[in-house]
């Protein structure tokens, strides 16, 4: 308590049990009451933290507040919800020092707003708007907002459980239009009671007070609001009601709906209770957030911490998420030895790595809805109707995926028409990058790694980013987090499908378990997609399989840049007298290395000539260095020019991949003027025109042979494909491929401005 008092300071906005019923049906569902404080423990720590009268503001009840009317340091008063006539729009109005009758007659009234507002100047009763920029029901208007500032003088400018970002614009209207502002803590928790307050000049009763504020000699002070104080008030209101008790641990799928719903209903300002959820899931997630946390403390102990007056929330959330990016690291280390130790991961090893991962994020879950909530609510306060879409494009370990880094560089260098697009991920080469908690390496691929963010990072990232439409590249940890954001805050999402993921698995580790792991987690990731964007004919058949519905499915191919890649870039010199035979991109098993080496060797028996050259790099260049010895050259991973020298450069080129859903270096071949051998799976055979363009040849060493003996042989039948490739590559440019992008864009984002909150034209 303030020992020297040359002002008068009280919490202008709080709440008690009185306000018991809370119009979240989450909420109610969860056994969760609008407020859990009692009126007496609510006035001693307002008195404790130096205010110098008290009040309540339940919400349209003055029973809290009558419990403390013959005290004389307390005032009665209530949150008036009240309508604009005839309309769905509503605000809260803060109405202070009022008696039964006022409270009976404004309960009777408070379907017309403008006759209520009239009651009270009549009367002389101070009052205030609260949180003037929240929608209480149907979003205000700048009609709406006129003619509140007419009909109110005072409005709450600073509510303590709103960020800073929401409660400005209050605060900038009314210093650019006159009036008053106010502060409250708007506690529901019973925690942060008088952390927010209103100070007027000295005042000896709280007539005099409400006096000072409806003169306008009044400010507000204290805190403002934060992602963390939302989540620990949820806490605290959750071990008031409920309490900690024991039991099972939470289930992952009750944690994403109670995620959903908050969000949902939360911006609706309403909803039906619903079945599915109960108290003891609210039990059992606090529970486990408490363990989590090392916070051994009783329900009233963990209140009584958070209400010292040396608490901070940004400690508290910094606790949390220590303890989650250590349980994270663990779990991340502990899944990947699981798989990496043995090529057949049984189910229970999955699930057991899938649980682990879960418990890791249980530290975070609290802040994740309530960073995701306020960061929308931020993003409502700001309307920019001729701006572009703004796309998130989150990715994984694109370093590993070559034909995927080439194209983000394009969509980065050029852009896609109509859409404002960020590249997001752990790789050092993307617009916003996540700190990677671990980097670890993928099990069954030497040298590759992939980057594992924190939950806090992703939600922080995507959620304050206010982006229209997340795009998600592949399931790895970053996508597979923006995919459950996504979810929960109902946004519209792309996914691109870019590598045969499943069939990569069975190959690199032959166990056919867990290549049925790795589909069933693709048909889940992309199964959640508004739209799928495939590169090819082969992939629409893949993601059929998985269970994607066919109308679902969006055409994206990919470009070439025919400035970068031509034939004008030959030199002599790759291996001087040879055919030279080329190949571009990893040196990996399931990128059909071993095929290719067996076809060329196949073709070298006929032709002498013949000399492979390749350009990449991968876990199996050793053991094909030592198989090819003197008859290949390994040029390594090219970049720039010397990729497109390597191209002009070679002779014809031979890709054996049967895994392809594209196939970026055929492209890349053609409009540097090489007839291409392929085989006729993937993406590839939408590519070449079999006889016209190029050739097409069954998965067989054999029949690859034949081709590239044959084109070895007749020169003037490589300058026949090579020219008819090089006039249909030209039809391919990267303008087109991302107008295709933009379309898929458009089609995921439309459907979506139907719904409701604020959407933006594209």
């Amino acid at each position: 308590m303030r020992t020297t008092a040359p002002t008068t300071r009280t919490d202008m906005h709080c709440h008690s049990t009185a306000s018991e019923r809370s119009r979240l049906g989450v909420q109610r569902a969860l056994g969760l009451p609008e407020c859990a404080t009692p009126p007496e423990e609510a006035y001693h720590l307002a008195k404790r933290r130096g205010m110098d009268f008290f009040t309540l503001t339940d919400h349209d009840t003055i029973e809290g507040a009558l419990e403390l009317a013959d005290r004389p340091d307390c005032f009665v008063s209530e949150e008036l919800t009240a309508w604009f006539a005839n309309e769905p729009q509503a605000v809260h109005v803060l109405c202070f020092g009022i008696t039964p009758d006022d409270h009976g007659w404004l309960a009777a009234h408070r379907r017309d707003l403008e006759t209520c507002a009239a009651y009270l100047e009549e009367h002389e009763i101070a009052c205030a708007l609260a949180h003037p920029f929240y929608s209480v029901a149907a979003p205000l208007g700048r009609r709406h907002r006129r003619r509140l500032a007419e009909l109110f003088g005072v409005w709450e400018t600073r509510n303590g459980s709103r960020a800073r970002e929401l409660n400005m614009p209050a605060e900038v209207y009314i210093e650019t239009h006159g009036g008053t502002g106010i502060g409250g803590s708007d506690d529901h928790a019973g925690v942060d009671i008088g952390r927010t307050f209103t100070e007027t000049p000295p005042a000896v009763t709280p007539e005099e007070f409400l006096c000072h504020v409806r003169e306008g000699l009044a400010e507000p002070g204290g805190e403002q609001g934060s992602a963390a104080k939302w989540a620990h008030a949820a806490i605290a209101l959750a071990l008031r009601a409920v309490g900690r008790g024991s039991g099972p641990p939470p289930d992952p799928a009750a944690v994403l709906t109670i995620a959903e719903r908050v969000i949902r209903e939360g911006h609706a300002r309403q909803g039906a209770a619903g079945s599915g959820l109960g108290p003891d899931h609210a039990r059992a997630l606090l529970r486990a957030w408490l363990d989590a946390c090392g916070l051994e403390l009783e329900e009233g102990g963990l209140i009584a911490y958070m209400q010292e007056d040396g608490f901070s929330h940004a400690d508290l959330y910094r606790r949390a998420r220590r303890a989650h990016e250590r349980a994270l690291r663990r779990a991340v280390h502990a899944a990947v030895s699981a798989v990496g130790s043995t090529a057949e991961a049984s189910t229970s090893e999955v699930q057991r790595a899938a649980r682990g991962l879960f418990e890791a994020c249980i530290p975070a879950i609290p802040y994740a809805p309530a960073t995701a909530f306020l960061a929308r609510e931020k993003g409502r306060l700001v309307h920019h109707d001729r701006e572009p879409l703004r796309v998130a494009l989150v990715v994984d370990a694109v370093g590993g995926m070559h034909g995927v880094t080439h194209t983000l560089d394009e969509i980065r260098e050029r852009g896609v028409p109509g859409f404002e697009v960020e590249v997001i991920g752990t790789d050092a080469t993307v617009d916003r990058r996540l700190a990677a908690i671990p980097d670890v390496e993928i099990p069954f691929y030497e040298g590759l790694k992939i980057g594992v963010p924190s939950l806090p990072a992703v939600v922080e990232t995507l959620a304050e980013g206010r982006y229209d439409l997340i795009h998600l590249c592949s399931p790895g940890p970053a996508g597979a987090g923006a995919a459950l954001l996504a979810r929960v805050m109902d946004l519209p999402t792309v996914g691109s499908y870019h590598t045969e993921l499943a069939t990569y698995a069975g190959l690199r580790t032959g166990a056919a378990e867990l290549e049925a792991h790795m589909r069933l987690l693709l048909a889940v990731f992309y199964g959640r997609c508004d739209v799928v964007l495939s590169p090819s004919p082969s992939a629409d058949e893949s993601l059929a399989d998985l269970g994607v519905a066919r109308e679902r499915i969006g055409r994206w191919d990919r470009g070439v840049d025919e400035s970068r890649f031509s034939p004008a870039h030959r030199v002599e010199g790759l291996h001087p007298g040879a055919v030279n035979v080329l190949y571009a991109g990893r040196l990996t098993v399931e990128k059909g290395i071993d095929l290719l080496a067996d076809s060329f060797e196949e073709a070298r028996r006929h032709d002498e000539r013949l000399h492979l050259v390749l350009a990449g790099g991968g876990p199996e260049q050793e053991r094909l260095r030592e198989r090819l010895d003197e008859h290949a050259t390994f040029l390594g991973w090219l970049e720039g020019e010397e990729l497109a020298r390597a191209y002009a450069s070679a002779d014809l080129f031979l890709f054996a991949s049967r895994t392809d859903t594209f196939g970026q270096v055929i492209l890349e071949a053609q409009a540097s003027g090489l007839p291409v051998v392929a085989v006729d799976e993937g993406g590839p055979a939408s590519l070449v025109a079999d006889g016209a363009t190029g050739r097409l040849c069954p998965a067989e060493a054999r029949a690859l042979a034949q081709a590239v003996i044959e084109l070895a042989g007749d020169p003037q039948e490589r300058q026949r494909l090579a020219r008819a490739a090089l006039s249909a590559v030209g039809r391919r440019g990267w303008d087109r491929s991302l107008s295709q992008l933009a379309a898929g864009y458009r089609r995921a984002a439309v459907p979506r401005r139907t719904r409701g909150g604020v959407r933006r034209a594209a």
